[in-house]
């Protein structure tokens, strides 16, 4: 899509307000809206001004401070950052009048792109990619909750004692889905017509929780339509007078929410994971990526669980996979390989969260299986049958401070992202940590107000 094509969508839907924004650390669209006018004299020009705090406050929008930042701080002025819309992105927003919205990049007022910037880190990675001869396909699964409440209920109870759109436990339940379909079916008509095609969707285990699988495409269109959908979602839900949360973990009751990652690479019209005369049809190519991919799991772990809560979701038995492992068609295990086509053969990433920020997610996947290939490593053998009962598996880190320090250490992740960008988030997820150290949470009041 180019600047004509542009002007004449805008002219043929009538536009009057385009959203532009950009993927922030923790993945929130963040950004501005602009008239058709202001968008379309400076969207070929050096970019929209944008302070750089973005990139410098955390999920709740507190500036973080006692930390080294590379941008977005007070020791850096909160200068201004532009944002430059990348037009393919281009889209109508099919549940606003009259509205678009845009996906931008990241530079600095000098004109270059900002390493820290999510979208920046995943096209250095898939530029890597590329000077191998391959080209990323890629799609998120989503998982999520849905309740009955708005902004000023969500506060009111505190986010607790919420009410789910369906209660009970319907797991795969064709009636409940459709029971849903106004609110639910409403959000997956809306999707696909903006542009995020949903290949099907499900009532998952829990109450008001649903999966919503979004179509595989090209990696860094695949990020952008991960980011638009959660966005999206919220919009969508609010005018049927409910909110989702994609937290990994809402409950100690209940099942956590996954963002499930499938990927494979591709050289033109061929699946590089496909091999005809191979066990499983699995190419070395695969065996390479799985083999990189599992040896550098634990090291970028911080990428796939950005959050203390993610952490809560990794229990034994729980869908959620507890130790570095591969296997064929088999869920227990934390790389599944699903090897039923030529063109459908891929790697489901069963270790990110519903929290996951998309580009990160994808550009710590994409990092360890090209680690794999360059190398040309081997994987062990697939586990077999129930993996939470194997032996001998390398775990997975258990909080996100032991993760963040593997990160830290990590020389994978500084070859493949950068020095600037690991430093930059390893401290960000520091401040996570110790605003959790800090904090009291109900569970401390229940379990110690009268006893002590």
């Amino acid at each position: 899509m180019d600047r004509h094509e542009v002007e004449r969508r805008i002219a043929e839907h009538g536009i009057e307000t385009v959203k532009i924004g950009t993927p922030d650390i923790d993945g929130v669209y963040r950004g501005k809206r602009l008239s058709t006018k202001q968008f379309l004299d400076g969207c070929e020009g050096d970019g929209f001004a944008q302070c750089d705090v973005v990139f410098g406050w955390d999920i709740a929008e507190e500036v973080i401070t006692g930390q080294k930042l590379a941008i977005g701080s007070a020791d850096t002025g909160f200068a201004d950052i532009l944002l430059r819309p990348d037009l393919a992105t281009f889209r109508i927003v099919p549940w606003e009048p009259a509205s678009a919205a845009v996906v931008c990049d990241v530079y600095s007022e000098h004109g270059e792109p900002v390493a820290v910037s999510p979208r920046t880190v995943l096209r250095r990675v898939l530029d890597r990619a590329a000077k191998l001869g391959y080209t990323a396909a890629m799609a998120v699964e989503l998982e999520f909750r849905i309740f009955r409440e708005d902004q000023e209920t969500l506060r009111t109870k505190d986010f607790s004692d919420l009410r789910p759109l369906n209660p009970g436990y319907n797991c795969y339940s064709i009636s409940h889905a459709s029971i849903d379909d106004d609110v639910v079916g409403g959000l997956r008509r809306y999707m696909d017509a903006y542009g995020i095609d949903v290949e099907g969707y499900s009532r998952e285990h829990g109450e008001g929780m649903y999966e919503m699988n979004l179509r595989y495409c090209d990696a860094l269109e695949a990020a952008d339509r991960g980011m638009l959908f959660k966005s999206g979602a919220k919009e969508v839900l609010a005018q049927s007078g409910a909110v989702p949360t994609f937290m990994a973990k809402y409950s100690d009751r209940m099942d956590g929410c996954s963002g499930h990652i499938h990927q494979s690479l591709w050289q033109g019209d061929a699946n590089a994971f496909w091999d005809g005369a191979a066990p499983h049809h699995m190419s070395s190519t695969l065996m390479s990526y799985l083999a990189g991919a599992l040896q550098t799991m634990p090291e970028l772990f911080a990428l796939y669980a950005p959050n203390v809560n993610s952490y809560k979701r990794y229990v034994s038995g729980s869908w959620a996979p507890t130790a570095a492992s591969w296997a064929i068609e088999n869920r227990t295990s934390s790389l599944r390989a699903i090897t039923n086509g030529e063109t459908a053969i891929r790697v489901e990433h069963r270790v990110p969260g519903a929290d996951v920020n998309p580009y990160l997610g994808f550009a710590a996947c994409l990092a360890g299986g090209l680690y794999g290939i360059e190398r040309g490593l081997t994987p062990p053998p697939p586990a077999q049958g129930n993996v939470y009962e194997t032996e001998g598996l390398p775990p997975l880190p258990r909080t996100l401070d032991e993760a963040i320090e593997r990160l830290d250490a990590s020389a994978v992740a500084r070859e493949f992202l950068g020095d600037a960008f690991v430093d930059h988030y390893v401290a960000m997820r520091r401040w996570e940590v110790e605003k959790h150290r800090r904090a009291v949470t109900a569970w401390e009041r229940a379990r110690y107000f009268e006893q002590v």
